[in-house]
């Protein structure tokens, strides 16, 4: 199964094939603690018998939000954050995107119609060719507290994919992987934390060979949590860090493709009831 086009700010992203499951793209973007949207581009399945099958763009699920603190969210933003996040985000300190379960999208060959499930979770790690790229990208702006701009300090940022949901201080395996942006010193204004590159120098993928061990994120619910790490806290330190906007994207697997009743079948059947109708 191959799938095209690959539209979108993340259109580099390479895609796996199999013939029961494969990978498509998504992109999604929260605007505000309330607001988003974002879709998986059309795509071709190319490993049935029958021939290629047509999928239509469909809408990403609307992220449920993880707002630690929605008392210090002005409106506008998506959330806020007072206190460091650590190695992995046990406390659950940091604002998050989340899903869970499956989104359907369907395709037409000809006058059949096929409904494909894809599933809302992290897929096992992509080696793309001829280069390697990031399985998942993204791209956040982030301010100041409204009691005053950060313009010194250089607390660290990072990206979790999942997090750490066992509060044991300890990285748990099999639960998370971190994308840290060391020395991220604060500018007046609005700041951001991007992946965005393709190139094999920033790979990006659920599973990496660093900590935590195992599969890390591979295989959990789709959940991007974004926020201040360590090395703080930010000065002056007298309010939150603001997320602006939270863009994310990457690879979704596939289920089983499945047929569906065809508008030509619909009508044969129609014509079959008419029929034993006339005949009564």
């Amino acid at each position: 199964m191959r799938i095209a086009p690959a539209l979108s700010l993340f259109a580099a992203i390479g895609l796996a094939t199999s013939t029961r499951a494969a990978n498509v793209l998504f992109t999604y973007t929260q605007t505000d603690s309330a607001t988003g949207s974002g879709t998986i581009p059309a795509f071709t399945y190319n490993d049935d018998p029958g021939g290629p099958i047509n999928f239509t763009a469909t809408p990403m699920p609307a992220a449920n939000v993880f707002n630690p603190n929605p008392g210090l969210t002005p409106v506008g933003f998506v959330g806020a954050q007072t206190t460091a996040a650590g190695n992995s985000n046990e406390a659950n300190v940091m604002t998050g995107l989340t899903w869970s379960g499956t989104v359907t999208a369907t395709g037409t060959r000809g006058a059949d119609v096929f409904t494909i499930d894809i599933v809302l979770k992290f897929v096992t790690k992509v080696v793309q060719t001829p280069t390697d790229t990031s399985d998942y990208n993204w791209s956040v702006a982030f301010g100041d507290s409204a009691a005053g701009d950060i313009t010194a300090g250089n607390p660290r940022n990072m990206m979790l994919f999942s997090r750490d949901t066992v509060i044991d201080g300890i990285e748990t395996m099999n639960t998370f992987q971190r994308y840290t942006q060391q020395n991220n010193v604060y500018t007046a204004g609005v700041n951001s934390f991007t992946n965005t590159d393709t190139t094999n120098t920033t790979i990006k993928d659920a599973t990496d060979g660093g900590a935590p061990a195992g599969v890390d994120a591979a295989g959990r619910d789709l959940a991007f949590y974004f926020g201040w790490r360590d090395q703080g806290p930010p000065v002056p330190g007298t309010g939150p860090i603001l997320i602006d906007t939270f863009t994310v994207g990457g690879l979704l697997a596939t289920g089983t493709l499945v047929p569906e009743p065809s508008s030509a079948l619909l009508a044969l059947g129609a014509a079959g009831v008419l029929l034993r109708r006339r005949r009564q």
